[in-house]
C-alpha cells in the first residue's frame, strides 16, 4: 500500500497546505513493532512528501497525530524510521485510528482503520486493485509467452473484461459514496469514455477534449493533495491541447481565472504554468511564457521579490517584438556587396584600416590631447571611462570615414520584397555556426529556394570595437567564410554600431538564430534549425498548390 494503484495511475502530485479553521484533527496511530520510535504525518506534493506533523510512539507502539486546526484534504502518508509510508487520506472526518504493521509487503494485508468509513472503503479499493493487478500481471506474462494466436485473442478478451470489471467497480463506489473526497479523486482518474454513436474523429477529439474536466475537477483543491493533479493537468496541456499558442493561451487564461477561489489552488496554477511553458523548448511556447508573465505573474505573483519581477518585465519587454506571429521588427543595415571581387578588394582595404588603428592606438599623446578635450563636456567620468570613450570614438569614425563606404549602402528588411525571408544571425568562429552556415547554402542552391521566392539575410554578429586586433580580425574572416562557402547569394549584412539593437530586438543572445518571416515579414518560425525551415516552406507551398 505505499502507491495508490489503478490500471492506468499514477503521477505523484500536491501542493503546501493552508490550514483552515474548525475543530482540529486526531489521528491515532499504532504500530505494535515500533515502540518508542517517532512517525510522521504528511502530504503529497508533486513527486516530494511534505511532512504535516510528528508524533513519538509509546512502549506499545501507539501515539496520536493532534491539532487544533483541521488538516486540509487530501491524500496523506504516514512515514515509519525504515523510511518506508503508506497512505490514508483527509477528509471531513478527521479522528480515526490507524493500525498497521512495518512491513511494506504487509502495509494493505494488515492495514485497519476504525472510525472513518471514507478511509474503510479507501482501504478496499487499493485491496481489490492489488488483487486485479496480480490478474493482470499474470495475463500479461502468459501473453508475451504465447505463440498460439488463438489463445492471444483469448487472453486480450479476458483484459478487456478485466478493465471493464475495474471501470465498473469505481462507478459503483462514485454511485454509491457521492459525496466522499474519495469518489471525487476516483472520478479523476478515469478516462472519458466516448459514446459509440459519435463515430467521426473530429466529432470524438472535441468530445474528448469538452469532458476532459467533467471527471477530473482541476477546481478542487484537494486534489492538489494527491498523485494525480499534476499529472492529470499536464496530460490536458501536452496531448489534449494542439500545441499552438493560439489553443493553449485561451486554456490557460480559463484555468487561471478558475483557481481564484482558493489562493493555495491559484499560486499552485500560476506558478506551474509560469515556469511550465518559461523550460518549454516547444518552437510557439514562448508567446504562452510571455502571456503568463506579463498578464498574471508580474502584476500579482506577490510571493516573488522585486529583484526577480524587475528582471522578469527586462526579460519580458525583450521577447515580446519578436515572438511568432508579430510582424518582424524592421533592420536597416550595411550590405556586403555581392561581387566575390570587391570582397577581395575590401580585406585589403580592411588591412589598412587595422593598421590606421594601431597607429591611433599608439599615439598617447594623440589620446591625452582627445580625453583633455572630451572631459569638459564629461566631468563626471573618471579617465579611464574617458579613455575608452575616446578610443572607441575615433575606432568609429575611422571605420565609418575608411571602411563603411566600401559596402553597398544600407538595406532594409521592410523593403525586402519576398515571399518568405529567412533572418540567420550567426557569427564566423560559432562552432555550430562553422558546422551548419556550409550546409545551410549548400540546402539554399538544393532546394532552389532563391526560385521559390527565398531571400535570406545573413546578419554578421560583430566583436567589440575597442577590441582593435581581434575585431578587425573577426572582420576578415567573416569576409573568407563568405566567400569560401559561396555565401555571396545571400544578402549578407552587418550593422556595426549597434543603432538597430538588433540583439534587443531579436532576443539574441547566442548562435546561430533563425527566423522565418512570410511576404508580410510576420514571423512564422524561430529559433529553428535551416533544414526545418525548409520544411515548414515546403508544408506552406504544398498546402497553397492543393487549394
Amino acid at each position: 500500500m505505499r502507491k495508490l494503484f489503478s490500471l492506468s495511475l499514477i503521477v505523484a502530485f500536491c501542493f503546501a497546505s493552508v490550514l483552515v479553521k474548525s475543530q482540529g484533527y486526531e489521528i491515532k496511530i499504532k504500530i505494535s513493532k515500533l515502540k518508542n520510535q517517532k512517525v510522521i504525518l504528511g502530504h503529497h506534493f508533486t513527486e516530494q512528501l511534505i511532512p504535516d506533523d510528528t508524533t513519538i510512539l509509546n512502549s506499545q507502539g501507539e501515539g496520536a497525530f493532534k491539532g487544533k486546526t483541521k488538516l486540509p484534504g487530501g491524500m496523506y502518508f504516514i512515514f515509519l524510521p525504515s523510511r518506508n509510508y503508506f497512505d490514508i487520506l483527509v477528509s471531513d472526518n478527521q479522528k480515526f485510528t490507524v493500525e498497521n504493521d512495518t512491513t511494506p509487503a504487509d502495509f494493505l494485508k494488515n492495514i485497519k482503520i476504525t472510525g472513518d468509513k471514507e478511509n474503510q472503503i479507501f482501504i478496499d479499493y487499493q485491496k481489490f486493485l492489488a488483487v486485479q493487478h496480480e490478474k493482470s500481471k499474470a495475463l500479461t506474462d502468459e501473453y508475451k509467452a504465447s505463440a498460439d494466436e488463438k489463445r492471444k485473442k483469448e487472453l486480450e478478451n479476458e483484459f478487456r473484461e478485466l478493465n471493464s470489471k475495474v471501470l465498473i467497480y469505481n462507478e459503483s463506489l462514485i454511485a454509491a459514496n457521492p459525496t466522499f473526497f474519495f469518489s471525487k479523486f476516483l472520478k479523476a482518474t478515469e478516462e472519458v469514455v466516448i459514446p459509440e454513436t459519435i463515430t467521426d474523429q473530429k466529432d470524438k477529439y472535441y468530445y474528448y477534449r469538452n469532458n476532459y474536466f467533467k471527471n477530473f475537477d482541476y477546481k478542487d483543491e484537494r486534489l492538489l493533495r494527491t498523485p494525480i493533479y499534476e499529472g492529470r493537468l499536464d496530460n490536458y496541456l501536452d496531448k489534449v491541447l494542439p500545441q499552438a499558442p493560439d489553443s493553449i493561451i485561451p486554456e490557460v487564461d480559463v484555468l487561471i481565472q478558475n483557481s481564484r477561489h482558493n489562493k493555495e489552488l491559484f499560486r499552485y496554477m500560476l506558478v506551474h504554468l509560469f515556469n511550465k511553458y518559461a523550460t518549454s523548448q516547444l518552437m510557439g511556447m514562448e508567446n504562452v511564457y510571455v502571456h503568463i508573465a506579463e498578464k498574471y505573474y508580474i502584476p500579482e505573483a506577490e510571493w516573488s521579490d522585486k529583484k526577480f519581477l524587475d528582471e522578469l518585465k527586462e526579460k519580458v519587454a525583450r521577447k515580446k517584438p519578436a515572438l511568432i506571429g508579430n510582424i518582424a521588427p524592421e533592420l536597416k543595415m550595411i550590405l556586403l556587396p555581392s561581387d566575390s571581387i570587391a570582397i577581395v578588394n575590401m580585406k585589403e582595404s580592411l588591412e589598412s584600416l587595422k593598421e590606421n588603428g594601431n597607429t591611433f592606438l599608439k599615439n598617447e599623446t594623440l589620446i591625452a590631447e582627445k580625453i583633455k578635450s572630451h572631459k569638459a563636456n564629461f566631468p563626471n567620468l573618471g579617465d579611464s571611462a574617458l579613455r575608452s570613450q575616446v578610443i572607441i570614438s575615433e575606432l568609429a569614425t575611422m571605420l565609418e570615414d575608411q571602411f563603411i563606404p566600401s559596402f553597398d549602402g544600407y538595406i532594409s528588411l521592410m523593403a525586402q520584397k519576398s515571399k518568405y525571408t529567412i533572418l540567420y544571425f550567426w557569427e564566423p568562429d560559432c562552432s555550430h555556426c562553422q558546422e551548419e552556415t556550409p550546409k545551410f547554402s549548400k540546402a539554399f542552391d538544393d532546394n532552389k529556394l532563391k526560385d521559390r521566392g527565398v531571400t535570406v539575410i545573413a546578419v554578421y554578429l560583430h566583436r567589440n570595437i575597442n577590441e582593435w586586433d581581434k575585431y578587425t580580425k573577426h572582420i576578415n574572416s567573416w569576409f573568407d567564410f563568405v566567400l569560401k562557402n559561396k555565401m555571396t547569394k545571400w544578402l549578407n549584412v552587418w550593422e556595426p554600431f549597434g543603432y538597430s539593437q538588433y540583439r534587443d530586438k531579436y532576443d539574441i543572445s547566442s548562435s546561430p538564430v533563425l527566423y522565418l518571416l512570410d511576404k508580410d515579414k510576420k514571423i512564422i518560425a524561430k529559433r529553428i534549425a535551416y533544414d526545418q525551415a525548409i520544411s515548414i516552406i515546403d508544408e506552406i507551398d504544398k498546402s497553397e498548390i492543393k487549394k
